[in-house]
């Protein structure tokens, strides 16, 4: 029997397809970055969710493949959490520009962050950065994992419809 440490799972609290379409999303969500705070290409400020929008909540997810394997190394980890985190938005129909908020739990934070970076970078490449947190912590669930992020999306409830997938 495996611990549940060794099985990572998305946790989702919406059900529902879209037909979202960039518009819709901008409407949804307004990005900003007032005045009289540090500003960063990487993470936006302050992000308002209207009403009417289904929020869709990613558990933190580490670099543990369905195999329970762990990738070695910062780099490879960071490849490995943000591919994990695409599967869980693409399982929802859903894309990185639908991010609204991303917290990442980094051990040994000086070391990790570089790759971590490169990562949220390369991921969000094509979007607007979501609100973001980035946490220092002397251990996560099991020693040989770095890092751990869990992130929020939206999607307009005008646009839901169908169940993407039934509860397993």
């Amino acid at each position: 029997m495996r611990r549940w440490s060794k099985v990572r799972v998305c946790a989702t609290v919406v059900l529902f397809a879209s037909s979202m379409t960039a518009s819709s999303i901008a409407q949804a969500v307004k990005r900003d970055n007032p005045a009289g705070l540090f500003s960063s290409p990487h993470f936006t400020n302050v992000v308002e969710v209207s009403a009417g929008t289904n929020l869709i909540f990613v558990s933190g997810l580490t670099a543990q493949g369905v195999d329970g394997k762990v990738p070695s190394g910062a780099d490879a980890q960071a490849d490995a959490v943000f591919s994990h985190l695409r599967t869980a938005l693409e399982s929802r129909g859903l894309k990185p520009s639908d991010v609204v908020q991303i917290r990442a739990f980094l051990v040994d934070m000086p070391n990790t962050i570089p790759a971590y970076r490169k990562a949220a970078t390369a991921f969000f490449a094509n979007a607007q950065p979501p609100a973001s947190a980035a946490v220092g912590v002397s251990a996560l669930v099991s020693p040989e994992l770095l890092m751990e992020v869990e992130l929020i999306a939206v999607r307009p409830a005008a646009t839901a419809g169908v169940e993407a997938h039934p509860s397993r």
